[in-house]
């Protein structure tokens, strides 16, 4: 038994000296521009799947319709599917053009795969930029992306921000999260020169890649999946800090719950689907996806040689009740830490301040119920995709003041 344990001690870190490599070994390497600038060339398609997202979609809509970029060189397409709303009708109204997709749809994933065929089959567009409907968009996200194009990128994933982040601690949370893989996990893996991660929302494909691999997705979380198949072709994702979009996070916990449950859940259906073929590759991208996908069920396993220790100094804190105290303190620490970290990443985007004190003393929190999500998911089936219902219809992130012109330049 003891082996076991200190077995699963080893692997869990590795696994996390490996982790803490990717995400901060870069940032001690001098910053420099990932793409440079370059005169605006490509024709690109903005790809919204929308389902009733009427309450948010046409702000989005106008923020890509006010984009630094020629007008001549984009269009913007909302994809409505399973709607009960006026979705469409509200998207078009603020300059999008409606696609629509045959078939009954289930996921993202089918959305994007039709739309991007058809609009392939015209020849028009040199790359396609996805968004969630409840996105706002920086001004210059075309911008970055035609730079990245330029610089020999086929995929790019850029900087994932919120546009609600002082609504509650949960999303004040999520945001942290989210600054996390962006200003330090893709900013630092870009600097190594590792591939980055797509994550969601604010990614591009180029019309040669779509043509390559197409968008073959089939788990809960298409973003993960893309990524991997991208390491199976030797494809190498770029990180476009410059193109910064802004989403909206959940307020509600059980809310963010079931979304992390249905990412984890999806992760866990990529490495059932990748690991064999990721392995097989031989190559340092496709180990890198299959060390990701591989991290729910390590830190699963990681309570092997939590539990053994706790267990083997239970007798001593029997024996000695007031060195409970130790433990207590031991606890303390480790919750401000996480919040002191929280505060950084506020910091780091220019946004601690009162308001930011629900997300940074929350953070903890919401990082410690990732053990039970992780667990949960690991148990059951993989969930039915479930709406998430979205409300906040702001023309700017709720941290930026009137007049300021950061989401529009």
């Amino acid at each position: 038994m003891t082996i076991f344990v200190t077995i699963c001690g080893v692997i869990c870190t590795l696994y996390t000296v490996y982790f803490l490599f990717a995400s901060f070994g870069g940032l001690m390497l001098r910053r420099h521009r990932m793409t440079p600038s370059h005169p605006a060339k490509n024709r690109l398609a903005a790809i919204i799947p929308a389902r009733n997202e009427a309450a948010v979609v046409g702000k989005l809509v106008e923020s890509l319709m006010a984009q630094d970029y020629p007008r001549e060189l984009f269009d913007v397409y909302v994809v409505p599917n399973n709607c009960q709303d006026d979705t469409e009708a509200v998207a078009c109204a603020a300059g999008a053009k409606a696609l629509r997709v045959e078939g009954k749809i289930r996921c993202k994933g089918q959305v994007l795969r039709s739309a991007m065929a058809q609009l392939s089959a015209t020849g028009q567009y040199d790359a396609y930029c996805v968004f969630d409907a409840d996105n706002l968009a920086d001004k210059g996200f075309f911008r970055a992306v035609n730079d990245a194009l330029e610089a020999g990128y086929g995929v790019g994933q850029g900087f994932r921000d919120t546009k609600n982040p002082y609504d509650s601690w949960v999303s004040g949370s999520l945001t942290a999260f989210y600054w996390f893989l962006s200003r330090f996990y893709n900013e630092s893996r870009a600097r190594l020169g590792m591939p980055c991660h797509m994550n969601g929302t604010g990614t591009m494909v180029s019309d040669a890649v779509f043509r390559k691999i197409g968008w073959d997705t089939h788990t809960l979380t298409e973003d993960q999946e893309f990524t991997a198949l991208c390491a199976l072709n030797d494809i190498k994702i770029g990180w476009m800090p410059d193109a910064r979009v802004y989403d909206e996070q959940t307020n509600c916990f059980w809310t963010s719950c079931v979304q992390r449950r249905r990412w984890t859940a999806g992760s866990l259906q990529c490495l059932r689907r990748y690991l064999p073929r990721l392995l097989k590759k031989h190559t340092f991208a496709s180990l890198d996806m299959a060390i990701l996908f591989t991290g729910n069920l390590l830190c699963i396993l990681g309570l092997v040689p939590a539990v053994g220790t706790a267990l083997g100094c239970l007798p001593f804190f029997i024996s000695h009740p007031w060195r409970i105290l130790a433990l207590v303190l031991l606890l303390g620490v480790y919750y401000l830490a996480c919040c002191g970290a929280a505060a950084v990443l506020y910091h780091a985007e220019g946004k601690l301040n009162r308001r930011s004190v629900k997300g940074v003393f929350g953070f903890p929190i919401f990082m410690v119920t990732w053990m039970p999500i992780n667990i949960f998911a690991c148990l059951t089936p993989p969930p039915h995709w479930r709406e998430i219902r979205h409300e906040r219809g702001l023309d700017r992130p709720d941290n930026q003041p009137a007049g300021d012109d950061q989401l529009n330049g």
